[in-house]
């Protein structure tokens, strides 16, 4: 299933309190309906966007999973990668990533979820809760203003040496500016 979501605003607070819009459009995912089904979104209220994930796994997802984030900023009119990393939940606690980027996103994301970032992934439904970015975020300290493109996808290797079961694809461009206040 491909969703396409077309333009979205997100207000949050800078530490020095002058206001950061994020603009997302592009959102686009797909679930292999063979592990899961259900829908990820982004949503508002009171001029706040989150994003949010309401997703039930079928099946035990267990052995490898590799987790690549891909993060692009435009730099000069061309894009430079930031992130693009392979992650093995089922042997590295994404908290505990070497990459300031990634870690800093799943210590940010415990926060929203009701599952841990680690594999084996037990069959049952798997939430993320109105995910968003306060003043307090530390990304907002690693990540300058400019445009983005983010893709996150995840492969399940069953046993060592299978082919890669794609699980989900997430691809969003994003702009994140300082708006006047």
């Amino acid at each position: 299933m491909l969703k396409r979501c077309v333009l979205f605003v997100l207000l949050v607070q800078l530490i020095d309190k002058s206001v950061a819009v994020v603009r997302f459009e592009n959102l686009k995912y797909e679930l292999n309906k063979d592990y899961m089904h259900g829908n990820i979104f982004i949503k508002s209220q009171n001029d706040k966007y989150s994003f949010g994930a309401d997703v039930e796994l079928a099946k035990k997802v267990e052995g490898s999973v590799i987790i690549t984030p891909h993060v692009q900023h435009l730099v000069k009119g061309e894009y430079h990668t930031m992130v693009n990393i392979d992650l093995d939940t089922c042997k590295v606690d994404p908290v505990m990533s070497e990459n300031a980027i990634v870690r800093t996103i799943a210590k940010e994301s415990t926060k929203f979820i009701n599952f841990s970032l680690m594999c084996p992934y037990n069959p049952g439904r798997y939430l993320l809760n109105d995910f968003t970015l306060d003043s307090e975020s530390p990304l907002l300290k690693l990540i300058p203003n400019g445009k983005y493109k983010m893709e996150l996808k995840a492969h399940h290797y069953p046993t060592p040496g299978s082919a890669p079961i794609m699980l989900f694809m997430y691809s969003v461009d994003f702009e994140l500016y300082a708006a006047a206040s």
